[in-house]
């Protein structure tokens, strides 16, 4: 197996095992949340708020399956073909949906909003981005993120967090590194200075609970610049990630992407990748609370790492 392929690997079924591992303790008190033991918080399971299969991704990981197979399918990027497959998923009756999102793909991309989703659904993109150039990653993050989010702002966090992601999967970099690559292209990108400041407070904390509540999206970035600088593993991120509380789900999903790419997919825990593996929603099944149709199980997410990687560029309509 190429590096490169592990590491994608790594990116996308960590994005699903953060997904499922953050969801288990979304809406939980604070205080119980870091009452748990670190082998708990890390422990894929039945159960949980939204009563899944272990493993089963919630509205993140589902997007993230979905826009997945419709790079394989399309072997590019287009914001019309991505607008119109979040569409799908959102008539398929969805068991975990924000108000947010629910309203952006009926009515149209919101003015003033910051919820960090767009971060977690472009993982694939990032993937998809061993191919192209950091500007057109970003140019694709960016219009990705206009499908809910009309702020220039959101739109700026997106374009760094793909470029950082495909960065990670494309070259042998180190976490140091990627903390500096955002501060270089958070300038080349002219990002708004609350974004570079948060870049520049990642070296002191993950972000205060005021920024997590009204720019969720840039408090979702520095975390992850945080735990890039402090967290000795994948599982250390992903526990002091979900113990900050927030938006567990699409945070740790943002997270656990960089992550597994920076340990890749070989060096993921294999009862996490078993789990996901294993993790079949069917109708009429029993112990399934939650079926969801087989486009959105997470069972082949390493395949799908392998196909979008291995698109050749004499393949991609660029």
């Amino acid at each position: 197996m190429s590096q490169k392929l592990n590491r994608a690997q790594g990116a996308l079924a960590g994005a699903l095992i953060g997904d499922a591992l953050g969801s288990q303790v979304e809406f939980m008190a604070l205080a119980e949340v870091r009452r748990l033991q670190d082998a708990q918080l890390l422990t894929l399971h039945d159960g949980g708020p939204w009563h899944t299969l272990a493993g089963q991704p919630t509205e993140d990981g589902e997007l993230i399956l979905l826009l997945a197979r419709q790079l394989v399918y399309c072997r590019a990027y287009d914001a019309q073909q991505a607008i119109q497959t979040y569409r799908y998923w959102l008539k398929s009756e969805p068991f975990a949906v924000t108000p947010e999102t629910q309203y952006a793909l009926s009515e149209g991309a919101l003015d003033d909003e910051f919820h960090a989703g767009p971060l977690a659904r472009i993982v694939p993109l990032a993937l998809l981005g061993v191919h192209f150039s950091g500007p057109q990653i970003a140019a694709w993050a960016m219009a990705d993120c206009a499908l809910t989010h009309n702020s220039g702002l959101a739109q700026q966090v997106s374009a760094l967090y793909a470029m950082l992601l495909a960065r990670a999967i494309d070259e042998e970099t180190d976490a140091d590194s990627l903390v500096q690559d955002a501060k270089v292209w958070a300038n080349e990108l002219r990002c708004e200075p609350i974004v570079r400041h948060a870049i520049d407070e990642a070296l002191f904390t993950p972000g205060s609970q005021e920024l997590m509540e009204r720019f969720p999206i840039v408090a979702a970035l520095q975390n992850l610049l945080f735990q890039l600088l402090y967290a000795r593993s994948f599982g250390d991120a992903l526990v002091d990630t979900l113990r900050q509380g927030g938006d567990t789900g699409t945070r740790a999903t943002i997270v656990a992407a960089v992550f597994g790419a920076l340990a890749g997919g070989d060096a993921l825990d294999n009862l996490h990748l078993d789990v996901l593996r294993q993790c079949k929603p069917q109708e009429g099944v029993t112990g399934v609370d939650q079926p969801r149709p087989d486009m959105v199980w997470p069972q082949d997410c390493l395949n799908l790492a392998r196909q979008l990687v291995e698109l050749t560029p004499d393949l991609l309509e660029r």
